[in-house]
């Protein structure tokens, strides 16, 4: 049988006289409309809502939800980026009452087992990236992205140093280019070999003391692990520079290598990609961000 009730709209599913559910009586007065309403706001007709029985509106959306690609159907490559299947238990664990019913204006008092789970994932997420500190201010990855970068602009004034310069591989995040212009910088893209790696000959050309940053992921979008990252990170501090390193793709690596040991200097995580944050939804809600000693005096306050 032809399943349509994923396909049509509800409004050619309506049947007058359906009910999805029967109300009681209501028991207040009534009041005419144009009593309680300006009489612009009220429209000229009843709105053409559809008569629905419950099961039309139940089998409509689940059917309509099984045409959707999602981590629980398919491999779901979004964008760059891997996104992996998480366990419903995390989600259950995470909609417990004692975190999700918080109000940010309760009294302090009150939410200091909040804070310490705060702090220790800070302090994870510090020994994950080998790392010193964190924020877990940044609302989303690119926010964390834009955050490290106005940092760094901020470091490097701090040292009276004009740096205009981003760069990244042309293999580089989709975003990197996005946050490098809105936190004022101008982007130049160094070159990628045959086998997807960075180009150190070009890379080399293009640093100079005008650069501030160089942005990596790694792996990268090619789905390649730069095994140069020691050389190409020396080489972006001989010239002054700071290397960010994009986490879109820290999957590959939890736990086998931390981008602090191979030179980086600051990063962002992505919890709905390494670890069990919410997938889409409006976003992720949380891109927290790592830095070396002496970036943490430039992190967002307050820090938990």
């Amino acid at each position: 049988m032809r399943n349509t009730q994923a396909i049509r709209p509800l409004t050619e599913l309506s049947r007058p006289g359906r009910r999805a559910a029967l109300l009681p009586k209501c028991d207040v007065p009534p009041r005419p409309l144009e009593e309680l309403l300006p009489r612009e706001a009220i429209a000229a007709s009843p709105p053409a809502l559809p008569e629905l029985s419950e099961p039309d509106v139940v089998r409509h959306f689940t059917n309509l939800s099984t045409l959707n690609m999602s981590v629980d159907t398919h491999f779901y490559p979004l964008g760059s980026c891997t996104m992996k299947y998480n366990p419903k238990r995390n989600e259950r664990l995470a909609s417990l009452p004692g975190l999700a019913d918080l109000h940010p204006y309760q009294p302090e008092a009150t939410l200091q087992g909040l804070l310490e789970l705060l702090w220790q994932l800070q302090e994870m997420l510090a020994e994950i990236g080998g790392l010193h500190a964190v924020s877990l201010q940044p609302a989303a990855g690119a926010h964390g992205e834009l955050t490290c970068l106005l940092m760094a602009r901020a470091y490097f004034r701090r040292l009276a140093q004009p740096r205009t310069k981003v760069l990244a591989p042309d293999s580089a995040h989709g975003t990197n280019p996005a946050s490098a212009t809105v936190a004022g910088f101008d982007y130049v893209t160094v070159k990628s070999t045959s086998r997807g790696f960075v180009d150190l000959e070009d890379l080399r050309a293009k640093l100079d003391n005008r650069v501030a940053v160089f942005m990596i992921t790694n792996p990268n979008t090619l789905g390649m692990f730069d095994r140069q990252i020691r050389q190409i990170a020396d080489l972006v501090h001989e010239a002054g520079g700071l290397v960010y390193l994009d986490g879109a793709n820290m999957n590959a690596i939890l736990g086998i290598s931390r981008p602090g040991d191979f030179g980086a200097d600051m990063m962002h995580y992505n919890p709905h990609k390494t670890f069990s944050g919410p997938h889409g939804g409006g976003g992720p809600g949380a891109g927290p961000i790592a830095v070396r000693e002496m970036l943490e005096p430039y992190l967002p306050v307050p820090v938990v």
